[in-house]
């Protein structure tokens, strides 16, 4: 008597409804003025020294790089959350 040829189990696949998918644009929409503010950090680092923090452009320019991340923490926050409501065949 031979045994049947058991296939590997399949990996489940994701159900995105149509709002998810607008959250996971969005979010990545969101995540690029962080990317871009990661590249003028590494640009400007040079230019940056410890009385910088006392000037008045420098500190516009920290707070301007402060709200970038947090825009991009919102776009990590709205991917990660459309994720996590994926549905899972049954």
């Amino acid at each position: 008597m031979s045994t049947p040829e058991q296939l590997p189990p399949s990996l489940p696949t994701w159900h995105f409804s149509g709002g998810q998918i607008a959250m996971i644009i969005i979010g990545i929409i969101l995540l690029l003025p962080g990317l871009c503010s990661l590249g003028f950090i590494a640009s400007m680092a040079k230019d940056f020294n410890i009385r910088s923090f006392s000037d008045p452009i420098a500190q516009m320019i920290f707070t301007l790089w402060g709200i970038c991340f947090a825009v991009s923490a919102l776009g990590i926050v709205l991917i990660v959350v459309a994720n996590k409501r994926a549905r899972k065949p049954r």
